[in-house]
């Protein structure tokens, strides 16, 4: 998307006109649905801006520009070489707590850029001005002062907003930036906040009940329920459960954080009681036993249970043991909800792995630049590619593993055990953030199916979208 003059879309034309210029002008793959209100206050703004300054019509923005996959929206983005400018409109009566909540937001997310950022809010119904200070305060603005910024010399960005705004570079996980959350240094996405409230809302009014959210790796599940954990702890302690081998890396958090209560599921069989907590919440719920969700039930009583776990419906049945997860699914009156965002996880490392894990019907296409696969005929060649990729993940496929006739990645099971090989590879390749390689280990068989993946250059896969 691109920068436009607001001038050229603040002169008077029917609102059909309208969408398709804007569409015209910013190179947007829709039409964007143009409020009036929205519209009003800008043709509002235009004219302050005529009175104070000239050239009204030389200046760029970006219009109405979300970041893709986080939901997060703002209205007038000037961004230049050495400063952002950042204008939201008003049309009615609004609270300045309101404005610097969402200027405040706003600047976390510019803050990326390493830029200066200068925060305005135009209230036009009010004709009223106002700014986000250094101390993080709403005050009144001076028209000249938002003029001189925005006619700073230094050139404008004239290239696509969504090559300097990625989701990934937000969304992190407590467990690898724990510091980053407990200062707060996070918002969530509008999907998240919206099933927080809504459980909030249940727990609030009855005291208890089941709730569960899934979602794909790198949907920021584990964010939301640390964050439903704080709010919930504001007033009385609650139980965090993990699941798997995830203790250690908790410790930071289990230090800091005291008013909630961290237990493993292999504590479970000790734990006498939870019912001292106001609410029990189960991370990675997936790996946890039918035993252990029984001992959960049995010991929460009617304090309310959130659940969270990974969705996994691209790992074929026979690799996994879904009895846990029917167990979730059938509790009383339980509320499910599906996070869709990939946040954490970039778009291509997602599709190749889920291609991956079971393969199209369907040849895709698909252009991975950042994906490598490999070849090794024994442990001796395996041992020396190893070592050309030592700045970034590789995972290893050996004889083990085949595609069955469905099309699903399996492996051979030495013993009976959980996790398979398989589903330990699926959450091994998630928690690869920008590249990664896998090396195949002689298995001819899953090599071709791997380099066929990968066979669409980025020029046959412009010119098939273009067919």
């Amino acid at each position: 998307m691109k920068s436009i003059s607001i001038y050229t879309i603040t002169r008077n034309q029917n609102i059909e006109c309208l969408q398709k210029l804007e569409r015209q002008l910013s190179g947007r793959t829709y039409f964007l649905k143009m409020r009036e209100w929205e519209l009003e206050s800008m043709k509002a703004l235009v004219r302050e801006l005529e009175v104070h300054m000239q050239d009204v019509h030389a200046l760029r923005f970006f219009y109405s520009f979300q970041v893709p996959r986080l939901g997060k929206e703002f209205d007038l983005l000037q961004i230049k070489d050495d400063q952002i400018v950042n204008i939201e409109l008003k049309s009615g009566k609004v609270s300045d707590e309101a404005v610097r909540k969402q200027l405040l937001q706003n600047r976390y997310y510019l803050s990326v850029q390493g830029k200066m950022i200068q925060s305005y809010t135009y209230i036009s119904s009010q004709e009223r001005l106002v700014r986000l200070n250094n101390h993080d305060h709403i005050v009144e603005a001076d028209w000249d002062q938002l003029c001189l910024a925005l006619q700073r010399q230094s050139k404008d960005y004239e290239g696509d907003i969504e090559d300097l705004f990625q989701a990934e570079m937000y969304l992190f996980s407590p467990v690898t930036e724990p510091e980053r959350f407990l200062n707060k240094e996070y918002f969530l996405t509008s999907q998240q906040k919206d099933i927080e409230r809504r459980i909030l809302d249940k727990i609030r009014k009855v005291k208890y009940g089941y709730f569960w959210f899934s979602g794909l790796p790198g949907t920021g599940k584990t964010l939301l329920l640390y964050d439903i954990a704080m709010k919930l702890s504001v007033h009385q302690k609650v139980c965090m459960i993990h699941c798997g081998e995830t203790g250690k890396k908790w410790k930071i958090l289990h230090d800091r954080l005291l008013r909630i209560a961290f237990l493993s599921d292999s504590q479970l069989e000790e734990c006498p009681d939870l019912k001292e907590y106001s609410a029990i919440l189960v991370d990675e719920a997936h790996l946890l036993s039918v035993k252990d969700l029984h001992r959960i039930l049995e010991l929460s009583e009617k304090h309310p249970v959130i659940f969270s776990s990974d969705d996994e419906d691209m790992i074929s049945d026979e690799e996994m043991d879904r009895t846990m997860i029917r167990e979730i699914e059938h509790l009383p009156d339980i509320q499910s909800f599906h996070l869709t965002n990939r946040i954490r996880t970039n778009a291509e490392l997602s599709s190749f792995i889920q291609n991956m894990m079971h393969l199209p019907e369907k040849r895709m296409v698909r252009y991975y630049p950042h994906i490598q696969v490999v070849y090794a005929n024994d442990d001796e060649e395996a041992g020396i590619l190893l070592k050309g990729y030592q700045n970034q993940l590789v995972f290893i496929i050996d004889e083990r593993y085949y595609y069955d006739e469905k099309g699903y990645l399996r492996g051979q099971r030495q013993k009976q055990q959980e996790p398979t090989a398989v589903r330990m590879l699926f959450h091994r390749l998630n928690e690869a953030r920008e590249e990664f390689a896998i090396i195949v280990k002689g298995n001819e068989a899953v090599y071709e199916v791997l380099l066929d993946l990968l066979q669409f250059s980025k020029k046959e896969t412009v010119k098939t979208i273009a067919e």
